[in-house]
């Protein structure tokens, strides 16, 4: 039926072996963006979601919106930065389709003050990990700009001008964003550590 198409002079054949060009080109392009980038899809997804099913979920929708949106990619600059914002906004939106759950500073307070009481001996748990816990108790109650350019910039780690590209923002407020956080969290681990410091 193409092949009729092109022949009755529809398509001419220059345009037709352009197209079929151009579309394998993409593909391809399409292969290798997936293949170099997957793990970053999915680890995106998994910041955001913080449950392995819903992050592998997203990373399918996400990789099925990237094929949808394929031909896009022969104008991108960096497909890394352009796969990593796809994933983002599939992972958000899977999120605010979620009950919300808000973490007060008392509830962050009284959780980090039964670390001690969870972690079953000392030989299980080293210290790294109960710092992981906390970073994550910590971070998740940051107000969300803060939190999801700190997330990118530390457990992604993208550049600011690709969290700024994820974002939808600017590099400056990617930046100004990444300094209020780490300010935030500073402060609090250092009223924390004064707290279980003093008798």
């Amino acid at each position: 039926m193409a092949e009729a198409v092109i022949s009755n002079g529809a398509i001419p054949l220059a345009d037709a072996d352009t197209s079929a060009t151009n579309a394998r080109t993409n593909d391809h392009a399409l292969e290798v963006a997936v293949r170099e980038h997957a793990r970053l899809v999915y680890r995106i997804a998994y910041s955001v979601l913080r449950n392995h099913h819903d992050a592998e979920d997203a990373t399918q929708e996400a990789f099925v919106r990237v094929l949808r949106y394929r031909r896009k990619l022969e104008g991108v600059q960096d497909s890394k930065t352009w796969l990593a914002r796809i994933a983002w906004r599939v992972a958000i939106e899977r999120n605010k389709r979620r009950p919300e759950i808000s973490l007060s500073e008392t509830e962050v307070g009284h959780a980090i003050g039964e670390l001690p009481s969870q972690l079953a001996s000392a030989e299980e748990k080293t210290l790294g990990r109960e710092m992981a816990l906390l970073l994550e108790l910590l971070m998740a109650a940051l107000p969300e700009p803060l939190r999801n350019a700190l997330t990118l910039s530390t457990v992604e780690e993208l550049a600011p001008h690709e969290i700024a590209e994820v974002l939808g923002t600017s590099e400056s407020s990617v930046r100004s964003r990444l300094f209020r956080a780490r300010q935030i969290l500073k402060e609090k681990l250092a009223k924390l550590e004064g707290k279980y410091e003093s008798p």
